[in-house]
């Protein structure tokens, strides 16, 4: 009787434990081919629901292990899905990322039993926001196709924005059609939230674009708040200046002019940031190494670079890209770089030496 109840147990345990794994999306084994034929089934005929993954895609590492397993997952995708997975630099994944375009991690197709894309969703989100995320990539009003349809009946705002959206979604560029209904749009529509947003949020640095952006500054700052929009603005360059300071751009294909790193420093410097914030003296760093100026940066490291606090991580960061140039220093530079950060000793020494007398002051 014991071993009776022991086996019963087991049994049960065993049954719930595989109902524990197939609450979540059940992944096929499958070529695409393969998948092509199962959801062709007439008897069950289903869609199909690629997982675009890489190895490195920490977003993707997150909704296969935290949100396709849960079970409302399961239960949206198992009835109407033939789900399949592939990594993109791997195997049949190469292939099917070049027929599909994929290029932001990680993408989800959806496509029918011909193999013809329907919609796809980009990103991760938490599974009831990915499940109506999918479930407006469904309406055919949503398709690609079908945004584009209904730009170029009637270019508006209305139908100019959804598709922009979708365009960049699917890692294509929405600036030819951002800029071509900001030549049409009334005021109010040009200066909206959501279309400044997209369109500097997507815009390229220095396109004609986003030239035409900046002329009507006055008018972005009073819609975003002048803060905001700054923001924006340096972020588009923030990443690749400091691979141009660092010298570290061609390992990321990043190539830019003297001239190019000049017109960037320049558009910044009148954007009137606060000085104190370290990583805003970025451009101009790079620009003294695109120019090659090593005596000229080391000066302007003593005149602003020297007397910022060093409680903000990116004074490190500027400090690295100075010490990393002695390699190539001459005698002469490497004496007045080392004198820079002699001269960041003292300082710190008397800033300690103050804190310590406050101590002191309050101890007795």
């Amino acid at each position: 009787m014991k071993f009776f109840f022991i086996t019963i147990l087991l049994v049960t345990g065993i049954v719930c434990k595989q109902d524990a794994i197939a609450q979540g999306i059940i992944f096929q084994d499958l070529t695409l081919k393969q998948a092509m034929s199962k959801a062709a089934d007439p008897v069950a005929p289903k869609m199909i629901f690629v997982d675009c993954y890489t190895s490195w895609c920490g977003p993707c590492i997150e909704m296969a292990k935290q949100e396709f397993p849960k079970k409302v997952s399961g239960d949206f995708f198992n009835p109407k899905f033939i789900a399949v997975k592939y990594d993109m630099e791997k195997g049949e994944g190469i292939d099917i990322r070049k027929k599909y375009d994929v290029n932001m991690f990680p993408t989800f197709l959806i496509l029918n039993a011909q193999g013809e894309e329907i919609n796809r969703v980009v990103g991760k989100a938490v599974a009831e926001e990915f499940i109506e995320k999918v479930k407006v990539a469904l309406n055919p009003d949503n398709s690609m196709a079908s945004l584009k349809a209904a730009y170029e009946k009637d270019k508006n705002m209305r139908t100019a924005l959804p598709y922009a959206k979708a365009l960049y979604e699917n890692a294509k560029d929405p600036s030819a059609v951002l800029s071509e209904v900001f030549n049409v749009a009334m005021d109010y529509e040009r200066f909206s939230v959501d279309y400044l947003k997209l369109a500097l949020g997507t815009v390229e640095f220095g396109s004609p674009f986003f030239r035409k952006l900046m002329l009507d500054k006055r008018s972005i700052d009073k819609a975003l708040g002048t803060e905001v929009a700054n923001e924006m603005i340096f972020d588009k360059v923030r990443k690749h200046m400091y691979l141009i300071a660092n010298e570290t751009g061609a390992k990321y294909n990043v190539f830019y002019t003297p001239t190019q790193v000049e017109d960037i420093a320049y558009t910044i410097a009148l954007l009137k940031l606060d000085p104190m914030k370290q990583e805003t003296h970025l451009c101009r760093v790079a620009l003294y190494v695109a120019n090659k100026d090593l005596d000229g940066m080391i000066d302007y490291y003593k005149r602003y670079i020297l007397n910022l606090p060093d409680n903000d991580v990116f004074k490190g960061i500027l400090d690295g890209i100075l010490a990393g140039k002695v390699s190539r220093a001459t005698d002469a530079q490497k004496t007045a770089i080392r004198e820079y950060f002699q001269m960041g000793v003292r300082n710190s020494e008397r800033q300690a030496k103050h804190y310590k007398a406050q101590l002191e002051s309050i101890s007795k």
